[in-house]
């Protein structure tokens, strides 16, 4: 423990995620064990969410020339991203924690863009999770119009592809209150009873131009966990489609960057990691790729892809908006001059599953 302590003061949590030689099961309580030793002087840029707002709203590069560029080519010429790295992500879950049935949720993700929402100074600004702006509207978010503009509101959402809807994983700040600070658990809870009591944001109207609904959490006994599994489709009329599986420790602070607390699947993946008693319907073993053989199997060809087609990205001279894009939702390389990060660490849930399968067919 004073070793994980000693680390915490001379880096940062991320650090603390990609230790070698450690399981993912003992990586997990080292964390949970240094967030409760630490919790009034955690290392993490997402407790100062709010100043990295101001600092954001008052930096050059996202005022005014939105008005002097088209919409892409501004967010291909940003040079620095002051967003990037804010968000929650997740690694590949490949074994059952060993509290999984008394301290997990279980999250469906639709097929759609990974989404920072930042409500404030009266309007709502859109972000991909590397910090490049995609879009800015009314809403009925604390911080989202003029009649609220001295509050502030952060969500973690994904977009489906040409939708005005954002379905919210997750809850960063709220009326200028951080959240990062609180347990998953209590973060869910925050969200539900508050939007509750803003009704306008279930609707499209003169103020409020996006919809806004609440991704379910449900927790992973074994009765919950089972009927979940055999739900399809989790999103009404298959619009989206459900992309894969996140799963929350009910603990867990909101960390910016990767973190075992975090998991990822597709569902056909589910009886191999959970063991073969979860029952999952019928119509997700349908989306298992033809040469698949099991997820390690998987997790290496994926690796692959990945570092082949970044390499080819980074050799690129294409501008930002037209560059190759990558297996399922990793990270486009916002750095030229980076090395890509290990893929068995990031959260590969900003694609489909079809097009991570195709790239590697």
């Amino acid at each position: 423990m004073d070793e994980v302590l000693d680390q915490l003061n001379k880096t940062s949590f991320i650090d603390l995620y990609k230790q070698k030689g450690d399981n993912q099961e003992q990586r997990r309580k080292d964390l949970l064990d240094a967030q409760k030793s630490l919790r009034n002087n955690l290392v993490d840029t997402c407790r100062g969410i709010l100043a990295l707002v101001d600092a954001a709203e008052n930096n050059d590069c996202f005022q005014e020339k939105k008005a002097l560029y088209k919409p892409k080519i501004f967010v291909a010429g940003f040079t620095r991203c002051a967003y990037s790295n804010v968000l929650m992500l997740s690694e590949w879950m490949v074994e059952q924690p060993e509290d999984f049935h008394e301290n997990w949720y279980v999250v469906p993700c639709p097929k759609g863009v990974r989404t920072l929402v930042v409500a404030n100074r009266g309007t709502t600004k859109l972000y991909s999770k590397y910090g490049q702006f995609r879009g800015e509207y009314k809403t009925a978010l604390p911080g989202g119009s003029g009649a609220l503009k001295n509050r502030c509101c952060i969500l973690d959402c994904f977009q489906p592809e040409n939708s005005n809807i954002m379905y919210v994983l997750d809850l960063l700040a709220w009326n200028t209150q951080p959240m990062t600070d609180g347990e998953t658990e209590f973060r869910h809870f925050w969200m539900e009873s508050h939007f509750r009591d803003i009704p306008e944001l279930e609707r499209i109207s003169k103020k409020n131009k996006l919809i806004f609904k609440i991704l379910p959490k449900v927790l992973c006994t074994r009765e919950n966990f089972n009927e979940f599994m055999m739900k399809a489709p989790h999103f009404p009329n298959f619009n989206p489609p459900l992309d894969g599986l996140l799963f929350y420790h009910k603990l867990a602070h909101y960390y910016s960057g990767e973190t075992p607390l975090v998991g990822w699947i597709y569902p056909y993946m589910v009886p191999e990691v959970f063991g073969k008693d979860i029952q999952i319907n019928p119509v997700y073993n349908l989306e298992k790729p033809v040469n698949y053989v099991n997820q390690a199997e998987f997790i290496a060809r994926f690796n692959e892809t990945y570092r082949k087609r970044t390499k080819k990205f980074r050799n690129s001279e294409l501008p930002m908006e037209t560059a190759p894009s990558l297996p399922s939702g990793e990270k486009e390389n916002d750095n030229t001059n980076s090395e890509p990060q290990p893929m068995d660490q990031l959260a590969p849930t900003e694609k489909s599953a079809s097009e991570c399968e195709s790239n590697m067919e």
